[in-house]
């Protein structure tokens, strides 16, 4: 007897996904791009559903994403922000010409954008007004002013000049960020990582109907199946994520700094890529942590878990977040967590116990609650290390891929 094979389902439902994201060189996969790696994996399995993602090269997918994948390159060798901000318009170019060609072919139901930087959303909302196209945004976060209301400096422009981007920097990253909004209020959905993000998204007048929030995640099985790089904690402390200056680490140097002067052989790892690198290698050696504070780049999954289970602490000093990826991923391997109170941060993880947060920009408040942490014993510390490991075990890829396609699915019966 003859088995048949199963006919495959035939696909009907269409997807179109634009992805410009920073060669590594200027920063490593951050959470956006996390995010849509991994929600990829779990679209793949759905055999009615065709993806087509245009992309920045180099790739970031895995080879497990079984999507059609088209490429974009963009062979800049300008330096610095500027030299950043170029590519952005050279891509969005490039892509636009390579799109108006994939839409002709593959006739997409909607349009997905995974985060809502200038290129993908300037990208996205052009191909979709010529086309008539549903739209869609993931909105991870916005930047925020996070000095005090009554403050006479209470402004985005000067929380950037707070943490000493210059005037033109600041100008910029100010005006793209307002310039986002207009460009958001045209899409007909958006994923928002968080309440605080759908809140900001809602202040500045995007239509409440249009937002639903699904989340962030992380694997749990991959983080727990990874072996630790030491069997002892071979750093004090370690930071994870890009390195530039909203993120804090030129904070985390004052804190580490003060740590030194009670802890003397207190090692501290920042892991991460990012365009500011060669000024916090200089500012490491103008105070002197030369074999105190070590460096390490861009780095698998795999080894950047080795390292957090090989760590005590995870200090964020981060100023602008949506969700906090880096927090969640940090608990999964057993660290109690010391960061700025934001508001994503207090909304995601404020429940923990096992994560203290700490006034923004109060350098002498985080270096005594990072002392603190080092100073209790081990019975203490594998206490925080089981709540951090419990809290993180809610957060799951299949909630937020199933919450992403709702949405998606809407407009295909709609259209």
């Amino acid at each position: 007897m003859i088995l048949k094979q199963p006919k495959k389902m035939k696909v009907s439902f269409r997807v179109f996904i634009t992805f410009f994201h920073p060669k590594t060189s200027v920063t490593a996969m951050g959470g956006a791009e996390k995010r849509l790696v991994e929600t990829l994996k779990i679209f793949c399995r759905e055999q009615d559903l065709q993806i087509t993602v245009l992309e920045a090269a180099p790739s970031l997918l895995t080879p497990e994403i079984t999507c059609r994948k088209e490429f974009v390159t963009v062979n800049l060798h300008s330096k610095g922000l500027l030299g950043v901000y170029l590519e952005w318009i050279v891509w969005i170019w490039k892509a636009f010409f390579r799109s108006l060609f994939l839409f002709c072919r593959v006739k997409p139901h909607v349009v997905l954008i995974p985060n809502n930087t200038l290129p993908n959303l300037f990208l996205g909302c052009l191909i979709t007004r010529i086309f008539k196209t549903p739209l869609c945004v993931v909105v991870h976060h916005i930047d925020t002013p996070f000095l005090k209301h009554d403050s006479k400096n209470y402004s985005l422009y000067n929380c950037y000049r707070s943490v000493h981007y210059g005037r033109f920097v600041s100008l910029f990253k100010t005006v793209a960020t307002y310039m986002s909004f207009p460009l958001l209020k045209r899409a007909q959905g958006i994923m928002a990582v968080s309440n605080f993000t759908a809140k900001t998204l809602k202040n500045y007048r995007v239509s409440k109907a249009k937002i639903v929030i699904s989340g962030n995640a992380l694997d749990s099985d991959f983080i727990d199946a990874v072996d630790p790089y030491s069997t002892e904690k071979v750093f004090d402390g370690i930071f994870v994520g890009r390195i530039a200056k909203e993120k804090g680490v030129f904070d985390l140097l004052k804190i580490w700094k003060d740590v030194v002067k009670v802890r003397k052989e207190a090692k501290l790892l920042l892991v991460g890529s990012g365009l500011e690198l060669s000024l916090i290698r200089d500012r490491i050696s103008a105070l002197g942590l030369e074999n105190r504070v070590y460096l390490r780049g861009r780095c698998s999954d795999k080894e950047l878990y080795s390292l957090l289970k090989s760590s005590r602490i995870f200090i964020f000093p981060s100023l602008f977040e949506g969700w906090g990826i880096a927090v969640a991923e940090a608990l999964a391997c057993g660290l109690p967590v010391v960061a700025y109170d934001i508001p994503a941060l207090r909304e995601v993880f404020g429940k923990c116990k096992s994560v203290f947060l700490v006034p923004v920009k109060n350098v002498d408040n985080m270096t005594a609650m990072v002392l603190d942490i080092l100073n209790i014993n081990e019975k203490e510390w594998l206490k925080l290390s089981l709540f951090s490991k419990s809290y993180s075990r809610q957060f799951c890829w299949e909630k937020v891929a199933k919450e992403d396609l709702k949405l998606l699915r809407i407009f295909k019966r709609e259209a």
